[in-house]
């Protein structure tokens, strides 16, 4: 009678019915923490490698960061993770002035009036053609910065804390609020 294959399936012990159970608890687990891990990554917070050397002394080239991509809001002196045409990777740059702030650049950065107080950057100094108009991507970005650029709903100005090797919104205007991937919450 113990020889039928039939009998033997049918009758597992209590001892192994107990580990089947076990295992199964165990994948469920395992299966249910790789999904919510996903679902994190993919829609609440990023990670990502900086490429270049325009945070510095902030942020260096291969640093790691954390991106939360939901339920933030964006203000000066955040550090921004963003999508730009023509970019090949995405920058990571601080957010300077917030829709309704005037930006202008006199020697200084001036922000609604008031100098910057930027204890974060790499060079208290500018090179001499920092702004000019042929430094900017345009002769209306030289200008508006020259006078003051008032920003527009949806609209954020970003610099580079390394400003003398930054590609950013000095050469290029002010970026799109929609361009924003996330704001970095953490540096590891």
């Amino acid at each position: 009678m113990t020889d039928n294959p039939e009998n033997q399936t049918e009758q597992t012990s209590p001892k192994t019915r107990r580990i089947n159970r076990g295992v199964t608890a165990v994948v469920a687990v395992i299966f249910a923490a790789l999904i919510i891990t996903l679902i994190v990554l993919f829609f609440i917070v990023t990670p990502y490698v900086v490429s270049g050397e325009s945070m510095t002394p902030t942020l260096q080239d291969g640093d790691h960061i954390m991106v939360l991509k939901t339920g933030y809001e964006i203000s000066r002196g955040d550090i921004i993770l963003f999508e730009r045409p023509g970019s090949e990777y995405p920058p990571v740059k601080r957010v300077i002035a917030v829709a309704g702030d005037t930006v202008m650049f006199n020697g200084v950065w001036v922000v609604n009036g008031e100098p910057l107080q930027e204890d974060y950057i790499l060079e208290e100094s500018y090179e001499s053609d920092y702004i000019s108009p042929y430094t900017c991507d345009s002769a209306e970005i030289f200008d508006s910065l020259s006078t003051g650029l008032t920003l527009q709903e949806g609209q954020l100005f970003v610099l580079g804390d390394n400003r003398n090797n930054s590609y950013d919104s000095h050469k290029y205007g002010a970026i799109s609020a929609e361009w924003v991937i996330g704001k970095v919450v953490n540096v590891y």
